[in-house]
């Protein structure tokens, strides 16, 4: 191999090596993106477990104002991600989780006494 050859094999290498390493950063910084995303898009509730629907998986929840929503304090039917935990029971205090599911409907995807 000749020497303007060799340097072009060299230089090939050393590009095609940082463009794996800025798609491997690109990669790295995308999924933590999507992991702040998706912890940002939960948001805490407060309130009073009023009725349950357990055939739709929906709850009725009279719940305390969700500032980082700018709600006030309302009764709102929820769809549950998951059954109902035991032991929960209309009249109870709860805490929950919600997030805004796929056609815009928000979903508990965690509750508890409170």
């Amino acid at each position: 191999m000749n020497k303007l050859t060799l340097a072009f094999f060299f230089a090939l290498l050393a590009t095609s090596a940082l463009a794996r390493a800025a798609s491997n950063e690109h990669e790295q910084h995308h999924d933590a993106s999507s992991q702040q995303t998706q912890q940002a898009a939960t948001h805490i509730g407060a309130g009073v477990l009023k009725a349950i629907n357990a055939k739709d998986g929906k709850v009725q929840i009279a719940h305390e104002p969700i500032a980082a929503l700018g709600w006030p304090s309302m009764t709102m039917w929820f769809m549950l991600h998951d059954p109902l935990p035991q032991g929960l029971k209309a009249g109870d205090a709860v805490r929950f989780e919600l997030v805004q599911g796929e056609k815009k409907q928000w979903v508990i995807v965690n509750i508890s006494h409170k």
